[in-house]
């Protein structure tokens, strides 16, 4: 619902994002804050994905698209997990605050999907249950932010990755 409000509202301002110049200060600080949804400290990839969340809340919603396309080279990589914690992170505040429009959902959602059977081998054990734990977050965030009928097209996997999770997944807080 916060979502569809933002995008009407954003839909209105379309004319102004033409000619809205963004600060090479206000540039540096997003580039630098994508950069740290890749850091290896939890910490700092959460910190980074709510500054995002805060920073493109005040910009204009070609912007904000363009955050979002940032935000999705994260999962070009599938060995670098830290990348995709961040990106879930990044796109579960998105979500939250209503800056991931519904028009986007369908490139979002199956990464999302993908997100929750992250595993991915290193040596002797595998790595990924940070990256599982966010895509269930995001989809928490998702059920939140939109309506069911704007999530409707998307219910049948998001529920069947869900439920997959919380009934295989060998980790407790991926399966909760």
């Amino acid at each position: 619902e916060a979502a569809q409000t933002k995008e009407n509202t954003r839909a209105d301002d379309s004319r102004s994002d033409v000619l809205f110049h963004v600060p090479d200060q206000v540039e540096d600080a997003m580039g630098q804050l994508l950069r740290s949804l890749t850091d290896s400290a939890t910490i700092v990839r959460w910190s980074a994905a709510k500054g995002i969340g805060r920073l493109t809340e005040r910009l204009p919603s070609t912007c904000a698209d363009d955050v979002l396309d940032a935000i999705l080279v994260s999962f070009a990589d599938v060995d670098k997990d830290q990348a995709w914690h961040g990106a879930c992170l990044a796109l579960a505040e998105l979500a939250r605050r209503g800056l991931l429009l519904p028009r986007r959902l369908p490139e979002v959602v199956p990464l999302i999907v993908q997100s929750i059977g992250y595993d991915c081998k290193r040596g002797q054990h595998s790595v990924g249950s940070h990256v599982r734990d966010a895509a269930c977050y995001t989809m928490w965030a998702f059920s939140r932010a939109y309506s069911p009928t704007i999530l409707n097209d998307y219910i049948q996997e998001m529920s069947e990755a869900l439920v997959v999770a919380s009934l295989f997944d060998r980790e407790v807080n991926c399966r909760r």
